[in-house]
């Protein structure tokens, strides 16, 4: 969803209508998470089932996933919100469940990894399997009891039934019992099959049988449950189409819930999403520093477009922002595109009100990269995004640009960023943040009034009483031009020695004196 966000009004709605439902029914969300807790990757599982990959374990959880449609289903059916999806899980009810019932009965709670030595399926539902694993684990009680008869109903008393691994199964009789039982042993259809010194061996048809019933019977156990396997594979296989219908919708409700207990835990709020060319976001949180630093973050707002601002008066569409280095320019900027994508797929944001326009795109130009694979600089590629943006903008586009112009020499970098931003504050107009420390640029609020607006972020300046200057950086966005990016400051910050630091306000202050009086770059409005 935040690769492929919504681009119409209605999926959006009928999402937040989704989302908002869960948020004010929390009793409902705690039975829809439960539901939802034994079902697995259903996707990736049937992918597995197309290519005849599945292992027995992909296969019990797909039974358990199936399993739990029903409980889905009476969770969401009640809500309205939710009725496409319950319409959906309805459809394919009729052909999973029983595909869910078998692979639930039959098969056990904790799978084997593969079926190399068996052991998928439970006892009692087939008889050839139950047969097999029986010689398995009773054939010395068979033994026992078979040793007995023989020695009842056919009078062969002190007779005794063995195995090695050479004769397999035998019946052993002293010489005394073979001269003394002569008409029994004739009788019973004994076939001598070893004479040792004071004793002989026999076997019967019905021993031999059952010698080759049990030593076949672990592989016949094996084939059978692989036969087993694959019969409820192919039955899964059969239902491909209607197993994708309810993969998706249980997915569809999986990120609608986890948007409703962000919303809920956070106090997120659901943004209204309107055709007009706007953005205006009131007390607007990073949803990631939010979380991280809680009260600590300042929220902030911004108002873009067509009857963003507080009495509905129309706002420039274009805000170019300056301020000092580390005082949430950036920081600033990027979270309005994040909060914008947000809204777009129906989620609730982190901020006390938002009413956002559709956006077709959202355009970005941040960081300082180069791409040495292509054999391109920081600048090469700053501009080869900057050109994207500049060809396929439009007026219902959201622009975030950070530092343009920075990785070339200064005259060349302020007169790309000022014709930019013409550009951008042209007829296309879209909805721009542009964040740079070319102060001449806040010129253009002037020079074209209710096209371009200038933000700065705030900060509070003192002098220590040992007559330094010390600064502090409030976070707090409003109207207005910085004069100044406070570079040493950040510097000195960073570790950066003192004498280094002396010198730069050395050559600062010779700087500016030579600079005095130029005037800035200029241009006929568009």
């Amino acid at each position: 969803w935040l690769c492929a966000p919504l681009g119409e009004i209605d999926p959006i709605t009928s999402r937040q209508r989704c989302v908002a439902g869960l948020v004010g029914d929390r009793r409902s969300a705690s039975e829809l998470g439960e539901a939802l807790d034994s079902v697995q990757d259903v996707a990736r599982i049937a992918g597995r089932i197309a290519l005849a990959r599945a292992t027995p374990r992909d296969l019990v959880a797909l039974g358990r996933s199936l399993d739990a449609l029903d409980r889905v289903c009476a969770v969401i059916a009640p809500a309205e919100a939710f009725g496409a999806h319950a319409a959906a899980l309805e459809s394919v009810r009729e052909s999973l469940a029983p595909l869910a019932a078998d692979i639930v009965t039959r098969c056990v709670e904790n799978p084997p990894a593969h079926l190399r030595e068996g052991g998928l399926f439970r006892d009692g539902f087939d008889a050839e399997l139950d047969e097999a694993r029986g010689l398995q684990r009773d054939a010395g009680e068979w033994l026992a009891a078979y040793q007995t008869r023989l020695a009842e109903e056919i009078g062969l008393p002190g007779c005794k039934v063995g195995y090695n691994s050479v004769f397999g199964y035998y019946i052993e009789l002293t010489k005394v019992q073979v001269r003394d039982f002569a008409e029994q042993i004739d009788r019973a259809a004994l076939t001598r099959k070893q004479t040792l010194r004071n004793a002989e061996r026999y076997i019967t048809p019905e021993l031999k049988e059952f010698e080759e019933k049990v030593t076949t019977a672990e592989a016949r156990a094996v084939a059978r449950e692989l036969a087993l396997f694959r019969q409820l594979c192919e039955g899964a296989a059969e239902r491909l189409p209607a197993i994708a219908t309810f993969a998706e919708t249980i997915a569809t409700l999986d990120v609608l819930l986890a948007f409703a207990d962000k919303a809920a835990h956070r106090g997120w709020q659901q943004p209204e999403i309107v055709e007009d060319k706007t953005l205006t976001i009131h007390d607007g949180r990073h949803p990631v520093l939010d979380e991280l630093l809680g009260s600590d973050f300042v929220a902030n707002d911004v108002e873009l477009g067509a009857h963003a601002g507080g009495d509905g008066a129309d706002r420039p569409a274009l805000a170019l922002l300056t301020g000092p280095n580390m005082a949430g320019k950036s920081t600033y900027i990027r979270q309005v595109a994040l909060l914008t994508l947000l809204a777009h797929t129906g989620c609730h944001i982190p901020a006390t009100r938002a009413t956002i326009g559709l956006c077709d795109r959202i355009f970005t130009r941040v960081g300082a990269d180069d791409a040495l694979h292509r054999g391109q600089s920081t600048f090469m590629v700053e501009m080869t995004e900057t050109a994207n943006i500049l060809n396929h903008a439009t007026s219902r586009s959201l622009v975030i640009l950070d530092e343009i112009g920075r990785g070339t020499s200064t005259l060349d970098g302020l007169s790309l960023a000022w014709a930019i931003t013409e550009w951008l504050a042209g007829d296309q107009s879209p909805r721009t943040l542009f964040a740079t420390h070319y102060h001449e640029l806040t010129e253009l609020q002037e020079q074209l009034p209710g096209r371009v607006a200038n933000l700065q972020v705030g900060v509070r300046e003192w002098t220590t009483p040992d007559g330094h200057q010390e600064i502090i950086f409030l976070h707090r966005i409003g109207p207005g031009r910085a004069d100044q990016s406070y570079g040493l400051h950040v510097a000195k910050l960073a570790g950066v020695p003192k004498a280094v630091i002396a010198r730069a306000e050395e050559v600062l202050g010779s700087l500016s004196v030579q600079r005095e009086g130029e005037q800035s770059p200029s241009a006929p409005p568009p």
